[in-house]
């Protein structure tokens, strides 16, 4: 399988600052946040190698995936990926030049279409997002082949936050039914689909809430959404242009679905940071 992963990375400090991608007192934190990101990737994916104990020696193995190439979209000088990391990370640094660095994630919609030949999957990522799972790809393809190239599959995005009630936190939980009805309406689809597969039932639900700062799509699916007139159109109204680039294109063009109920851990994604696990909400509290 050869994949390609666009992840939009941004970082400039700036004085007042809400965001961490702005604040300069998370500059180290925020580096090594990039790096986890791009080092897992390479580490349950990329070549590895055993150890065989009788002959004490190392012994190189086969990578799990062909081909894995890691594009990172930037804007100018405004990253935290030197030219040595990203070559010891196997990393290529593209300064998408972009008229509002908000609409960076945009830009990772034209390369996929400038490479829809080269690769099996293409993927995008925020630059805080983290893959653990060395199934996480075979069960993103297992899902399109149980139920079509008509659907995708997101990740379910958690965050791991010592100081909160549950040490791990789903955070991206159901939106305003209002705003999801219209882009369901001009996509009818099931409400849920189920998949047997090793050993266990895994209910997908269709998303209540789609976003997850990042989506995977086959070639077959890449060319679907090229045909469409929306492709490209640079259209930030789903929260914010963040939020937009990593999801809106993706709810005009399929369902989206969701592991649901005991099965969330079945496809997730860890959020590098705790700032909504930490938000103060009704509900568990404190200990």
């Amino acid at each position: 399988m050869r994949i390609l992963l666009a992840i939009a990375h941004f970082f400039r400090g700036e004085e007042n600052s809400r965001h961490s991608s702005t604040d300069p007192r998370r500059r180290e934190q925020r580096t090594h946040v990039v790096h986890s990101v791009v080092s897992t990737y390479r580490g349950q994916f990329g070549p590895v190698q055993s150890i065989n104990v009788a002959s004490r020696r190392f012994v190189p193995e086969p990578p799990s995936v062909d081909t894995l190439d890691i594009v990172m979209l930037t804007d100018g000088d405004n990253h935290l990926m030197t030219a040595e990391d990203a070559a010891r990370l196997g990393v290529s640094v593209i300064d998408a030049k972009p008229a509002d660095p908000r609409k960076l994630g945009f830009a990772a919609h034209r390369l996929m279409a400038d490479q829809r030949n080269a690769y099996d999957l293409f993927c995008f990522s925020e630059d805080d997002l983290r893959v653990s799972d060395p199934s996480f790809f075979d069960k993103i393809m297992g899902f399109n082949a149980a139920f079509g190239p008509r659907r995708i599959v997101a990740p379910n995005r958690y965050e791991w936050n010592p100081r909160a009630y549950r040490l791990k936190t789903f955070i991206d939980g159901d939106l305003r039914r209002g705003l999801m009805e219209p882009y369901e309406a001009a996509l009818p689809d099931e409400p849920s689909v189920v998949q047997q597969t090793l050993g266990r039932t895994i209910e997908y639900r269709r998303a209540g809430n789609p976003h997850s700062g990042f989506f995977a799509i086959t070639a077959a699916q890449l060319a679907h959404w090229i045909e469409q007139a929306h492709f490209n159109d640079e259209d930030c109204r789903f929260i914010g242009p963040l939020e937009s680039a990593a999801t809106l294109g993706m709810l005009k063009t399929f369902p989206i679905y969701k592991p649901t109920g005991a099965a969330m851990s079945w496809l997730q994604i860890e959020h590098l940071d705790n700032r909504f696990s930490s938000m103060k909400l009704e509900g568990w509290s404190g200990g």
